[in-house]
């Protein structure tokens, strides 16, 4: 069915009536939206995909000066482990940095990497460990770097 042609450009006015349905609709739409959007967080992980799925984990590593290994096996045990019983990795590194008045220095590192949730008690544990090896080791700071992470189990 054809009526006649209105011109390029023109803007035709609903009914009054119709206004109200059109409103209704668009947000019937956007609540819609907002249901979709939950239904998005109940998916399922995909197992070998990255998961997606809030809430987004974070990775922090901590680089460490290496010490003996005695002293190192039982920091892991006794300050780490217990923190993080999930798990963590620890990689061998060499370090370098130069202090305000000095020479470079190289240095043996470890660096512990521990992928967590976003959570206070996580944030606690990771500054504890912080803290505790520079008193067990007698050092000024131990260099921590945080940044999100998708990960998938």
């Amino acid at each position: 069915m054809t009526g006649p042609r209105e011109p390029a450009g023109t803007v035709r006015r609903l009914p009054a009536d119709w206004a109200g349905l059109a409103l209704a609709l668009v947000l019937a739409g956007m609540a819609g939206g907002c249901a979709g959007g939950s239904q998005a967080s109940s998916k399922k992980a995909v197992p070998g995909a990255p998961n997606t799925i809030p809430p987004q984990w974070l990775r922090t590593e901590l680089h460490l000066v290496a010490v003996g290994a005695d002293d190192w096996d039982a920091f892991l045990a006794e300050r780490v482990t217990p923190r993080f019983p999930g798990g963590f990795t620890v990689l061998e590194a060499l370090g370098q940095w130069r202090p305000p008045q000095g020479e470079v220095r190289r240095l043996a590192t470890k660096v512990l990497v521990i992928l967590h949730p976003p959570t206070s008690e996580a944030e606690q544990a990771i500054e504890a460990i912080r803290r505790e090896y520079c008193e067990a080791f007698a050092l000024q700071t131990v260099l921590r770097s945080t940044t999100p992470a998708l990960v998938s189990f």
